[in-house]
């Protein structure tokens, strides 16, 4: 029985559910092999949903196969991990690049990866920019605008995930694509309520993670850089496996939430269908 029926079935009988938010994670990235290998993708019994790269910014096409049949072994919906164009540095450096380079890349990548997951009889659930594509989002709102419009004409029907904020708004109104806005658990935020890319290296000790997820969990809000307190609307919470006791943050975080939903359901339950 598919994953998104088992999880519904669960909301409707047992009506414990409190939030529906899916809880995210990387997976076949070249840096996290090692990790995810080593504990057995342990990790990936407490998430619902992965983004696996599209073997541009990283990823062998045979690596990438068995990161697809892990994630389809945990029950983990899988969404496009899309980057720069640049393997050297791992998608992690800022690119120039022209709306037409941006937007090919962008088909080149979403085709490929497509293909590898229907090759397992699985498709794109949603679409995460990776790296310096991912500050992008935040640093220069024309370069997401370029990808919304470039997967919006691929499919009405894609889900953008991004960091929350005003960019995914506008992504909504403008251009007509469904978002699911993000918080990267263990990062700084600022008083806009928007990511702190000056400190993307660092993240917060264990405690602050754990007060950060629950505040955002019962309160919809969290504690910027500044003290002060602000709202953010999300549907995911991102969990690295660079997070320091990322499997136990997981694990917390999910008890938290009940049952973690993934991003197929999560637009249904906040509509109240369920």
């Amino acid at each position: 029985m598919p994953k998104s029926v088992d999880l519904a079935k669960k909301i409707l009988i047992s009506n414990k559910v409190k939030h529906f938010v899916d809880l995210n994670t990387d997976l076949g990235q070249s840096r996290d092999q090692a990790y995810f290998q080593k504990t057995n993708y342990e990790l990936l019994n407490f998430v619902s949903s992965v983004n696996i790269p599209c073997a541009v910014h990283d990823g062998d096409p045979k690596d990438l196969l068995e990161s697809i049949r892990q994630a389809k072994r945990f029950n983990c919906s899988i969404g496009a991990h899309i980057g720069y164009p640049d393997p050297a540095r791992y998608g992690y450096e800022p690119m120039q690049l022209s709306e037409e380079d941006l937007t090919a890349w962008i088909y080149v990548q979403m085709g490929a990866f497509q293909a590898l997951l229907r090759s397992e009889a699985m498709d794109i659930v949603h679409i995460r920019p990776h790296g310096a594509l991912y500050t992008a989002f935040i640093n220069n709102p024309e370069v997401a605008l370029t990808v919304a419009k470039a997967l919006h004409k691929m499919s009405s029907w894609f889900l953008l995930m991004g960091p929350a904020g005003p960019i995914l708004e506008r992504v909504e109104k403008e251009i007509g694509l469904r978002t699911a806005p993000e918080v990267y658990l263990g990062k700084r935020y600022t008083s806009e309520g928007q990511l702190s890319t000056n400190r993307m290296q660092d993240f917060l000790p264990p405690q602050g993670v754990m007060d950060q997820a629950r505040q955002l969990i019962h309160h919809n809000a969290l504690t910027a850089e500044d003290g002060k307190t602000v709202n953010l609307k999300f549907k995911t919470l991102h969990v690295s496996p660079t997070l320091p006791q990322c499997v136990e943050v997981a694990d917390r975080v999910g008890q938290m939430l009940i049952q973690p939903v993934s991003l197929s359901l999560t637009d249904i339950g906040a509509s109240g269908w369920l």
